[in-house]
Parts: C-alpha cells; structure tokens; sequence
C-alpha cells in the first residue's frame, strides 16, 4: 500500500466548499498565527479525498468509539491528534489545489509532533482506509442516520469539486 503523506489544502478551496456544507472545516487563522489545515489524501471511490487531522483535545475522548474518529498516538500510547472522517473532502484529480506540507518551514516541537504523527499513520493505513470507506458508504448510501447529520455531504462535495475547476 502506497505511503501516505500530509497536505495543506488551498484556503480558496475549503472556503468555496464551506459555502455549501457547514460540515467542511475551515482553519481560521489565529490572529498572529497560522498552522496548515493539515490531512491526508485516500482515493475512495473515484475521487481523491482529504481527510483532515485535528489536534487532540481532551473532550475528545468521549468520542473514541466514534466511527467518524480515528486516534493517532505517539509511542508511549499518548494522544496526539485525530483524524476526522466525517470532514472529508473530494478533490478534483486535475486540480492542484493542495501541496505537500514542507516540514522544514515550521517550528522544532511542531516538526517532531508531526513526524510522530506521520509515523503513526502509515503504521495504520490499513485501517485508516477502511474506515474512511466505511464512512462514506455509511453516508452516500445512507446506511446510518447519525453519521449523515454530523458528516459532509460527499456527493454534494464532489459534484461541488467538479464545478470548482471550471470556475
């Protein structure tokens, strides 16, 4: 299985995407402050989907039987961030609208938080596409009522995404 690597995604394309589905997460800058609204890329289906890493937060906890929710840990089993399936996003194939994060232009304890973080995800990928699958044909199919109300609309995305680059 192919390694997976970590994007940013281009801020006018999450911005147009929220536009039509409150789901889509958008970064705001903190003011003096900006981090990369940083993912991974899976192909499902036939579209090329950004799945989106959030920073761990304790109130996450309660959510780790959540199929929308997937835990990256560092080697000593301590949270570090999730993965968030729910906020997935298509993006178009011939489109460049997202770049390889370069590590070298952040800070040292980011730089080791996300090569922690990089680790575990490609230790896992396996699940980490099954799941994602799982949510979108949960959600496209409508296999369950709870996972569409908290997740994007993946068609309604997609057909956005198709629009998009004819804009």
């Amino acid at each position: 299985m192919k390694e997976l690597l970590f994007y940013a995604v281009n801020r006018e394309y999450i911005k147009y995407l929220s536009m039509y589905d409150e789901h889509v997460s958008y970064n705001k800058d903190d003011i003096g402050h900006s981090r990369p609204y940083l993912g991974i890329v899976l192909e499902i289906k036939c579209y090329r989907y950004f799945v989106p890493l959030y920073s761990y937060k304790e109130h996450y906890e309660k959510y780790k039987n959540n199929p929308s929710f997937f835990f990256i840990y560092d080697r000593k089993r301590r949270p570090l961030a999730i993965i968030k399936f729910s906020a997935m996003i298509p993006i178009p194939m011939k489109m460049n609208v997202m770049n390889i994060l370069n590590y070298s232009e952040q800070d040292k304890n980011y730089r080791n938080l996300i090569s922690a973080e990089y680790r575990f995800v490609n230790s896992n990928k396996e699940e980490i596409y099954k799941r994602a699958n799982k949510m979108y044909v949960a959600v496209t199919q409508h296999k369950n009522n709870f996972l569409k109300t908290i997740a994007c609309n993946f068609k309604l995305l997609e057909e956005k995404a198709r629009e998009y680059k004819n804009i």
